[in-house]
This record gives structure tokens, sequence and C-alpha cells, in this order.
């Protein structure tokens, strides 16, 4: 008789799936994700952003694989409005990892501090309260919230765990070359500022090597910004399509510095430590939520970081993170699993 799984879980993913040929961090994430939680011996599955469009059947299948626990997307249309009250069997099951900090805040920046939770972290049970900003992302409802870091703008949830994601799935290297190109990642700027690092690196003539955050409007138009460039015959490389499953070394391979400047709140980068893994030092705005975590230069604004680039030289960071950042990042989403209410995935039973 085959031995009952660990648990199942359900992941959901984008519309065009995870084999798309220019990968974001939530996809390289859930990748990982998934192969270790399968090495746990958790059966995880998938269902694509579309079906979310039908709760009910979504729930359907919920029930009849038994899944102890769903990981929607953070921006999941099963968190819009009052969606998350309308099937308690359905959201009882829900798990919020990486929560969508675009709830909190809306211009993608760090969330503000919260007046209400400052002083004492909401508990189970609470009605929401006034003055709180994650109240319209309903932190009463009964989805479990996942932090990758135990940050004063979590206090709002009651039903949370902290899990430190990790990228220790490929072996640590050093790639790195202090004469090398500059990878530059853009698409977390605006295109205004996005010209500026170009024009102030080219012109400079700073080697680049560059790849874009594909899922955001900016990220878009900063690859018009490069083929203009381009056109002048400046040194730039452009990494438009690439796995970082398996073309990491093509990625960071020979470079002098990871350069991401971002104004959003990072509540994990992948590629950053992914850079961190194969010996090549980051660079970043200090605003940039978890971000400078990983980075050994930090700036408060763009042109400072420019400054130092420009100034100092691309190798010249020293001592930076190495190695292994964190523990393995499916270490204890079993754990999240088991401990969700349906229990399902071992004896059948839904208690709520």
């Amino acid at each position: 008789m085959a031995e009952a799984p660990a648990g199942r879980a359900l992941f959901e993913i984008y519309d065009e799936g995870l084999d798309s040929p220019s990968w974001g961090g939530v996809a390289t994430a859930l990748w990982h994700l998934t192969r270790s939680l399968r090495e746990a011996g958790v059966d995880a599955d998938f269902y694509q952003e579309s079906e979310v469009a039908d709760l009910h059947a979504l729930a359907a299948r919920v029930e009849r694989d038994r899944v102890d626990a769903v990981f929607p997307l953070g921006e999941s249309g099963l968190f819009h409005g009052a969606r998350w009250g309308s099937l308690a069997e359905l959201h009882a099951r829900t798990v919020r990892a990486r929560h969508a900090v675009s709830r909190l805040s809306e211009d993608l920046s760090t969330p503000p501090a919260c007046p209400v939770h400052a002083a004492a972290p909401a508990v189970l049970g609470a009605p929401p309260a006034d003055g709180c900003p994650a109240r319209g992302a309903h932190p009463d409802g009964p989805m479990r919230e996942v932090f990758l870091r135990a940050l004063p703008w979590t206090r709002c949830f009651p039903h949370r765990s902290v899990i430190p994601r990790a990228t220790d799935h490929g072996p640590a290297k050093d790639l790195h070359d202090p004469f090398g190109p500059v990878v530059l990642q853009l698409g977390k700027i605006d295109t205004v500022d996005a010209e500026r690092c170009l024009s102030r690196l080219t012109g400079n003539g700073v080697p680049l090597r560059v790849m874009f955050a594909t899922w955001s409007r900016h990220g878009r138009e900063a690859r018009e910004l490069v083929r203009a460039h381009q056109g002048t015959g400046r040194r730039i490389e452009v990494l438009d399509v690439y796995d970082i499953r398996t073309d990491r070394e093509r990625v960071f391979g020979g470079a002098a510095l990871f350069l991401v400047p971002s104004v959003f709140h990072e509540t994990f980068n992948f590629a950053a430590t992914e850079a961190v893994q194969l010996g090549v030092p980051v660079a970043t705005l200090a605003k940039g939520g978890n971000l400078p975590r990983f980075a050994s230069l930090c700036a408060p604004a763009l042109d400072e970081l420019l400054d130092r680039v420009v100034t100092d030289g691309p190798g010249a960071p020293g001592s930076w993170p190495g190695g292994r950042v964190c523990p393995r990042a499916g270490g204890r989403c079993p754990e999240i699993i088991r401990s969700q209410p349906a229990g399902g995935g071992r004896d059948g039973r839904h208690d709520g």
C-alpha cells in the first residue's frame, strides 16, 4: 500500500505556467518551493490564475482532492473585496505567502507602521481595528499569513508565521570578477530614473549586462530604453530571455556587481540572493524592503548609488554575505500545510 503523503498543497500560478521563457521571482520561488515540498513527501500541484474566476469550482477541487493548503499568488482574486468570506472551507485552507504589499502601500514602498498594533499585535478572533492600515487586506479572515521576516507591519495579522526564504538549492560558487560587467536589473524604478541610470553608467564606460523585472510596466519601458542605448554602440549585453534554474552562471558569471535599484518594498529578491550564492556583491537602494539585507553597498538615493559605482569602480565593495543566506525555503512549509484545519489529505475529513 502506498504511503500517504505528508500533506497535499495546491499552488496558484500565472496562466502561462511555470515554463515561461522569462521567469520572475514568483515563478522561481514557486518552482524551488514545490520541488522542496515534494522531496519532503508533500503532494504539490497547481491551478492557474484564471481558475479563480470560478471560486466554487476551485473549492470543489479542494474538496475532491482533499487538499490541506492552498497557496494563492499575492495578488490573487481570492482576496478581492470580501470574496475571502464567501467559501469558508476554501479560505480556511488558504495560506497567503509573501503577502502582497500593494494592499498596504499603494506605491509598493515600505508599509507604514500600524498605530493600532504597535504596542500589542493583533490576536485571533478580534474584530478589524479602525485605523489599522491592513484592514483592507482582511487580517481578520481565516487565511494563514506567512511572512519572510517579522517586520512591524506583520503584527496586524493574528494568524501569522515567519519562514525565511533561501537560495541554498544550488552549490555556492565564486563567479565574481571585479573587472567584469555590472549586472543591472531595471523595472523597479521610474522610467526617467532608469534613463538616468543607463546614461550615467554607460557614459562613464561601465559595461552592463541588463535584465528586467518583466512583470512591471517600468520593466517593459526599460527594454525600449536599453535598445536605444544599444544603438549608440555602448557596451550593453541584454538578458531578455533566460531560465534562472539553469542559466545562473550565464546571468552572474564573471560579473563585478549586481546593481538592483528598487524603490519597492522587496519582501524577498530571488535574483539578489542568487548573486550572493554565486559570490557577486549586490548594490541597492536602502529603501528596498528586505533587499538591503543581501547587499554589500546601499545608498539612500539613486544618484548617490550611481556615484559609488562609477567613482569607486564596480569591484570596490568589500565583504558581502557569502554562501547560504538562510535555511532551506521548504523546510518549515510541510509544518504549515499539516497545521491547516482540513486534514483532508490524510483522513478524508474536512473539519473546518
